[in-house]
């Protein structure tokens, strides 16, 4: 039987909540994206509350062009289920209203009976559900020789006391291959618990610096405490103990999922920032994102008084602590899944 845990993320074994979705017939990959049609331009479905609607755009460019709003990004398990919607239908909730109470004490006007229900992730269950059903139909309509995983976004927006639901589909990418290098050198963001399609644009001016060697830019507090990156949740381990952020940070599902197997495996945690003063001390580092999953870092580049410093990590594959850590989460993940039958 599976049941959920808290709203924090996942609880798994025994722990994922899914919701099917139509079935593309054939074959299906657990976890991993299907790149079987690279040589072709990549089409994306995007739909208005159920409405498809023209869009030649990737996620990001979408959501940078489209009216401010709450968004959260997901992905399927095999193709047929979207892992941790609860989770993802909740963050929604919740972000809408953080923005909808920041707008208030702005001085705006206060939100109509039906922005407030926004908040309610009860009543914004059924919408999302729809919204993204047929997402994922015209996606697979107009691209059925696409066999891998796909990402999903989610944009709630408000005008005039209406709000709109927008889903965006895309196949999902496949996860970046060692070594994986990240640098250190962004700002924490605002307001991190809300997930505001605002920041999408607000990191844009991080992503334009960035070489294109560096998969992630991590937020650095003014005292050097790494909170997360501009897309992903961090973790260091530092003498056999997993530190990541639990202040500052937006709760990602998949950082749900590290937590719970390290509290399963009897692997120690501790729900604190690392410093990159203390860099030479950590025995690893590693990123987690819906796309990635729990990635490891064999690269991390900082400033030190000034000067550019890189730390390298080596991770002996099924010894080390975060190699071990990476496979226990991607078999959680498929522990997780389930098919249409």
């Amino acid at each position: 039987m599976l049941h959920r845990g808290g709203s924090a993320g996942l609880r798994c074994a025994n722990a994922c909540k899914f919701v099917l979705l139509p079935r593309l017939s054939g074959r299906v990959a657990v976890v991993r994206s299907v790149n079987s049609n690279a040589m072709q331009p990549p089409k994306y479905a995007l739909v208005k509350d159920t409405v498809p609607i023209p869009c030649t755009s990737p996620a990001d460019s979408w959501l940078k062009a489209a009216p401010r709003g709450a968004y959260t990004t997901a992905r399927t398990v095999n193709r047929d289920a979207v892992f941790e919607l609860d989770a993802h239908i909740k963050r929604l909730a919740s972000s809408c209203q953080q923005m909808l109470d920041n707008d208030a004490k702005a001085g705006d006007q206060h939100p109509s009976e039906e922005l407030n229900k926004l908040s309610d992730a009860t009543h914004l269950r059924p919408r999302v559900v729809a919204s993204l059903a047929a997402a994922v139909q015209a996606f697979r309509q107009d691209s059925p020789q696409h066999e891998g995983e796909l990402k999903l976004t989610v944009l709630i927006s408000w005008e005039s006391g209406q709000s709109v639901i927008q889903s965006h589909v895309a196949a999902l990418p496949d996860r970046p291959q060692p070594p994986v290098k990240v640098q250190a050198r962004g700002a924490p963001r605002q307001n991190a618990t809300a997930k505001d399609s605002e920041w999408v644009r607000t990191r844009q001016a991080l992503e334009k610096d960035k070489p294109s060697d560096v998969n992630e830019i991590l937020l650095v507090t003014e005292q050097g405490l790494v909170l997360e990156g501009t897309q992903t949740n961090f973790f260091a381990v530092v003498d056999n103990t997993v530190y990541t952020a639990e202040e500052g940070v937006l709760m990602g599902t998949v950082r749900g999922v590290v937590l719970e197997v390290c509290r399963r495996e009897g692997i120690k945690v501790r729900l604190e920032a690392p410093s990159i003063h203390n860099v030479d001390q950590w025995q690893g580092a590693a990123i987690a994102s819906t796309s990635r999953l729990l990635l490891p870092v064999h690269v991390i580049e900082y400033q030190q008084e000034s000067k550019p410093h890189k730390k390298q990590f080596q991770y002996s594959k099924g010894s080390s602590l975060l190699s071990r850590l990476e496979q226990l989460v991607l078999t959680e993940m498929e522990h997780c899944s389930e098919t249409l039958g």
